[in-house]
């Protein structure tokens, strides 16, 4: 082939090329643009698949998972062919209307107030420390120096707990004339007759496993480690007829919830120590009542998770009843004269949050929307029930507005089996109890105040691993209701619970138990302080 030859085809190849260009230049931009865009759908695929993936991986993980919970072979195909095809059905409604910007950057909560030293309510011990004669001897002159100041230096001592026998010498007294009538003075009362135990040391045990979740056998060997060895098996005895003898103010605590305009209430497990039974266990449940959010409570043990316990608990019960979506309970809202529903606004927050870790930022606005509404609650914490109310309904209604056209939007392509997917299931359901304390200025958004409350026992069933019985379950749950009264009222149980002790022991009549509730003990132990103080002021009472 010859030059002239190579250099013409050259020209022509040029000239195609060109031609080529140009065409694609002035006519396919159309298909650029497709390109573009098909590579933003890609780009989105990804995104979700990545989203996908991390919800498979956690269910492959999870522990404790339902059975049902099993991920399928050939689920993350499916779940990407429904992908596709919602967004093909849903490309001319999303285009039509857009949704708003979702905000990647959610509000975060204020900083928390820094909490306030106590140490100056410390009683503090004055130790006198002086130097020998012979170190205060002037080194210019020869004399002795003279004390002319002192200068503190303080440390915080801690001395361990210690046990001691009260040894009480009872007098006796007899005529000298005749010889008969003797008298004697009478023995501190016992709560547990025909033992030597007393109520200091049955209030420690108490306060130890019920309110610091400490299990009984640690508190013996921290006793036994200062010289006092005590079996396990005696202080179990120690708490568990402590326990039965003031069982019966646990029906004074259950009429009292009854009686509020709110209750709240959760439960949580409470593994009980059975024979026989499958590991040696069964999965019993503890349930807390609380009355008008901090007023009263009331615990209960049961041996299992049956909606027939809370109904037996609220029955009659016709105020306003918040709760979680259990729905062992949806019986009581079906007859005649129901209690009004609300819900818990935290477990549907929840599962947002947890969708949005797992990679699914369809969430976010919705977390965000939640944020925006807990941070008015925080504004109007302080306030009155009908200010309280005004509030949320000049500023949440809105806000939840919002949130439910959210929700509504995002569930149209969503896996209902997915994270996101079980979070707008749930929403959907309990959406009216969700969105009932818009409507009430004393319900709360949440039932949080419930779930710190029974923190205590998540903790023991941690440290303990179980109670040692189904009757143990319900001892525990009598002395927690009067713990958890004391938490809410302000008690310190340990005074509170040796003070209780000491009264019941001495007979304490049945007809006045009501006065043996944390509530009413403060108060009668805050009275001589404030008669004394109105006293000293001149106060007269009629």
């Amino acid at each position: 082939m010859t030059s002239v030859e190579t250099l013409d085809k050259s020209e022509s190849v040029i000239a195609a090329l060109e031609a080529l260009r140009s065409r694609v230049e002035d006519d396919d931009r159309a298909t650029l643009a497709d390109a573009q865009d098909f590579i933003g759908q890609v780009k989105e695929l990804v995104k979700t698949l990545d989203g996908q993936l991390q919800a498979m991986r956690w269910l492959a993980q999870k522990q404790y998972r339902p059975k049902t919970d099993k991920v399928p072979e050939g689920q993350l195909a499916l779940d990407l062919i429904g992908y596709l095809l919602g967004q093909r059905e849903g490309k001319a409604e999303e285009s039509a209307s857009a949704p708003p910007e979702q905000d990647k950057n959610p509000p975060k909560d204020p900083p928390r107030e820094k909490r306030k030293s106590r140490l100056h309510l410390v009683p503090v011990v004055s130790v006198r420390k002086e130097l020998p004669e012979e170190e205060r001897v002037c080194e210019d002159c020869g004399v002795v120096k003279t004390e002319f100041a002192t200068e503190p230096r303080r440390a915080l001592i801690y001395e361990p707990s210690k046990l001691f026998f009260r040894e009480e010498q009872l007098v006796k007294y007899a005529c000298r004339c005749c010889g008969l009538g003797v008298t004697m003075a009478p023995a501190t009362p016992k709560l547990i007759e025909g033992s030597n135990v007393g109520s200091s040391v049955l209030s420690h045990l108490v306060v130890s496993k019920v309110v610091d979740a400490t299990p009984i056998e640690r508190v013996g060997r921290q006793w036994a480690r200062y010289g006092y060895d005590l079996a396990p098996s005696t202080m179990h005895d120690w708490f568990g007829r402590s326990a039965s003898e003031v069982a019966f103010l646990s029906p004074i605590a259950r009429r009292d919830v009854v009686g509020s305009e709110l209750v709240s209430f959760d439960d949580t497990p409470m593994p009980a120590k059975v024979a026989g039974h499958t590991n040696g266990t069964q999965r019993g449940r503890l349930w807390l009542y609380i009355g008008d959010i901090s007023r009263v409570a009331y615990c209960e043990f049961t041996p299992d998770w049956k909606g027939s316990h809370p109904r037996t608990v609220l029955e009659g019960y016709d105020g306003l009843l918040q709760s979680d979506g259990y729905g062992g309970i949806a019986a009581l809202f079906a007859g005649s004269n129901p209690p009004n529903k609300i819900g818990c606004n935290d477990h549907a927050r929840r599962k947002y949050v947890e969708a949005l870790k797992l990679g699914d930022h369809r969430a976010t606005r919705v977390v965000a929307l939640y944020g925006e509404l807990y941070a008015v609650e925080r504004e109007a914490k302080a306030l009155g029930a009908e200010e309280r109310l005004r509030m949320r309904q000049s500023r949440s209604v809105l806000l939840w507005d919002e949130l439910a056209a959210e929700v509504a939007r995002i569930d149209k392509n969503v896996d209902p089996k997915s994270p996101l997917g079980k979070a707008n299931t749930y929403f959907r359901r309990q959406g009216p109890a969700l969105r009932a304390f818009l409507d009430h200025g004393v319900v709360p958004i949440s039932n949080a105040h419930v779930e710190r409350l029974l923190r205590t026992v998540a903790l023991f069933r941690k440290n303990s691993l179980f109670v040692g019985s189904l009757e143990a379950g319900q001892r525990y749950a009598v002395l927690l209701t009067l713990a958890v009264n004391c938490a809410l009222c302000g008690a310190n149980p340990f005074l509170y619970y040796t003070d209780l002790f000491d009264r019941v022991a001495a007979g304490w009549p049945k007809a006045r138990a009501a006065d043996l509730m944390p509530q009413a003990w403060l108060a009668a132990q805050q009275q001589p302080q404030k008669v004394e103080s109105e006293a000293g002021l001149g106060v007269i009472h009629d």
